[in-house]
């Protein structure tokens, strides 16, 4: 019989891990993350562009393909979209990547007189996210690829991986959208962590913490992950059935 003095016992919470926490656990996996340019912005956008529902490599042979036959961003403003699309071919989707490029191409010589982008990096991170998402097929993902890798600038990219990983850590809630991610994920750490919070995260979330089947038991996080053992297969129950006819027979 429980007295008034009793309290009730409560389950003790797991302290779900912090952005800093997070990163300072995984450099010690991956090393130091180390930023340098792919291109620059105005052939970034293009490259993201054709990256968009495909693997890296086709979107990388898509895109070596695509300058190799016009050489220029100039000569692809240029072309037709049909030219365009087979020269994009490999990145899948390619009728439709064709018109988006053509099209933000065009839109962007048409406001800078150029494809000169580097003006970007001049300008406060908010401003130069505007910038780019006023035009056509650039959400807040392609923004921030632009900004972080070509630029160099604190913005944050969320990909599949990155959000499947920190909707798993708790970093953000299970209701937050991808577009949302972006700007919750990024003031988590100093903006001189952001390119690595990143890289972190997306090396975590491919190797590691995968989408059907996560190694939690090779996970360094998996310690204080409020997912751990969510994944794990249920043992199958043994029916009645079964269990009578395993019994001996008198």
């Amino acid at each position: 019989m429980s007295t008034r003095n009793e309290e009730p016992i409560r389950k003790s919470r797991i302290r779900k891990y912090k952005a800093p926490e997070v990163m300072e656990i995984l450099a010690l996996v991956h090393g130091p993350a180390e930023w340098e340019p792919r291109y620059n912005a105005a052939e970034e956008l293009v490259y993201t562009i054709l990256s968009q529902h495909t693997s890296d490599l086709n979107s990388e042979r898509a895109y070596q393909t695509l300058m190799d036959t016009f050489g220029t961003l100039n000569a692809v403003a240029e072309a037709s979209p049909e030219a365009i699309e087979d020269a994009i071919r490999h990145g899948g989707l390619a009728k439709q990547k064709s018109v988006r490029i053509k099209t933000v191409l065009n839109l962007v010589h048409e406001e800078v007189g150029s494809f000169d982008l580097s003006f970007l990096g001049e300008m406060p991170l908010d401003e130069a996210k505007t910038w780019l998402k006023k035009f056509p097929g650039i959400g807040p993902k392609t923004a921030a690829i632009i900004l972080c890798f070509a630029l160099g600038m604190p913005a944050m990219p969320v990909d599949t991986h990155i959000y499947r990983v920190s909707q798993r850590l708790r970093l953000i809630g299970p209701k937050v959208n991808a577009d949302k991610a972006h700007d919750l994920l990024e003031p988590m750490v100093p903006p001189k962590d952001v390119f690595a919070f990143h890289v972190y995260l997306i090396r975590h979330g491919r190797q590691i913490c995968k989408a059907q089947r996560p190694k939690c038991g090779e996970c360094v996080l998996a310690e204080r992950c409020p997912s751990q053992g969510k994944f794990d297969k249920p043992k199958r129950k043994t029916s009645t059935r079964k269990l009578k006819s395993r019994m001996p027979k008198n």
